[in-house]
């Protein structure tokens, strides 16, 4: 066996040209395959962990009725307690509430409908990182202690034309159906990666938000619950379920299906995208391994007369497709997760897509992600790539008679 693989690997190397043509094919479409694969994989879970870190958190908690139409009077009671409780679960790193109420917004050029989220701003950061997309430029966090302030987006400040300072008037239902509102003051302007989120959602202070609206102490509309490990998110969210059967409990994938449809995409089309490469690739080693077959076949000839038998030219064939597909696959993982960790760190700028992503959700500067293990998963299909390339030249080889390949040439 030792020496059948010596003669194989001396064998790929006799015609470099040929061998390096194959060679640089495989390197070629890992390389584009991976790097794009990375690119997609990257852009989705960039996604996924905006919405955690702006939009959704892990695991969300409302009264079932809630979200129906944003019942201002379908609250969660004792939301001390249940925050206390929820914070003690070894799986969660941060819990917070809100209140939530859809309102108008106006100004003295324009108005829009918009979801006002009333929050503590100190829990807030433990469990959003919202306050991190405000520039200093653009205020602040609610860091002052100034009444009435409001936290809004660029693009609804544009849309509302209003900058910092400016004066918002908020209308909306009170917990006594009473239509009601308070003015005001924009003391920070954020942006995400979100538009059509950005449009639609504005922060208050918990406490001027209860006062407007006359909601019972102790009561809030949603609970946000970070995990020390999003995976954990579906069991967590059953465990509370169990425990407050009263409440809705849901996880990021319920919250939005659509985060999770991005996860499961990438990985399916990353699989279909490697399998089309391979299997082109695959081609290619077949179509170089018949040539070699036609080129040596006075020499297969001598190699069977002088008694080398059939299983011996087959795994001779193999294995030379087999070093031809890994000498590729090695040197092509290699270019590939130097720019991939180049590009990781970087990042790819498409600025001037960025209106266009945003729009969707995707920020305009992208960072390439391939986990460990796909390099694994990638050598493994390479080589029963090579395998199953190398099976019908080997068998055409088999065919030859020692007497009519050694008087061919």
């Amino acid at each position: 066996m030792k020496m059948l693989i010596k003669i194989a690997w001396r064998n790929i190397w006799r015609s470099k040209t040929r061998s390096a043509v194959v060679i640089f094919a495989i390197v070629s479409g890992l390389v584009g395959g991976l790097f794009a694969s990375a690119w997609m994989n990257g852009m989705a879970q960039q996604r996924v962990q905006n919405a955690f870190a702006v939009e959704t958190a892990h695991i969300q908690l409302h009264n079932p009725k809630f979200s129906e139409n944003l019942d201002i009077k379908k609250t969660i009671s004792s939301t001390s307690e249940k925050l206390e409780e929820i914070n003690k679960k070894p799986e969660v790193k941060a819990v917070t509430s809100r209140l939530i109420i859809s309102a108008m917004a106006a100004t003295a050029n324009k108005n829009t409908g918009v979801n006002v989220m009333g929050i503590d701003p100190v829990k807030e950061k433990e469990v959003f990182k919202l306050y991190q997309k405000i520039d200093t430029a653009e205020g602040n966090f609610f860091e002052s202690k100034k009444k009435n302030a409001i936290v809004i987006s660029k693009a609804l400040a544009k849309e509302l034309k209003v900058k910092l300072k400016s004066k918002i008037v908020l209308t909306f239902q009170d917990y006594n159906g009473e239509i009601t509102g308070g003015a005001f003051k924009v003391i920070g302007i954020f942006k995400t990666n979100n538009t059509p989120w950005d449009k639609t959602h504005l922060f208050v202070r918990e406490s001027d938000l209860r006062k407007v609206l006359e909601v019972p102490k102790d009561q809030c509309h949603e609970i946000d619950i970070l995990l020390n490990d999003y995976n954990q998110a579906k069991t967590v969210s059953d465990e509370l379920q169990m425990e407050y059967p009263k409440l809705l409990s849901e996880d990021w994938s319920l919250i939005q299906p659509y985060l999770k449809f991005i996860s499961e995409y990438m990985d399916v089309m990353m699989g279909i995208f490697m399998l089309i490469i391979l299997g082109a690739l695959g081609f290619g080693i077949v179509n170089t391994m018949l040539m070699v077959i036609l080129e040596r076949t006075k020499e297969l000839g001598m190699l069977m007369a002088i008694g080398m038998n059939k299983k011996r030219i087959f795994l001779m064939i193999m294995f030379e497709t087999i070093f031809l597909a890994l000498v590729g696959a090695v040197i092509g993982e290699l270019i590939s997760m130097l720019l991939i960790n180049y590009f990781g760190k970087t990042g790819i700028d498409l600025s001037s897509l960025a209106e266009g992503l945003e729009s969707v959700g995707y920020g305009a500067v992208s960072y390439p992600v391939l986990e460990s293990y796909r390099y694994l998963q990638i050598t493994i299909l390479v080589i029963l790539t090579g395998i199953l390339a190398s099976i019908y030249p080997a068998l055409k080889a088999l065919k030859l008679h020692p007497s009519e390949a050694i008087r061919t040439l």
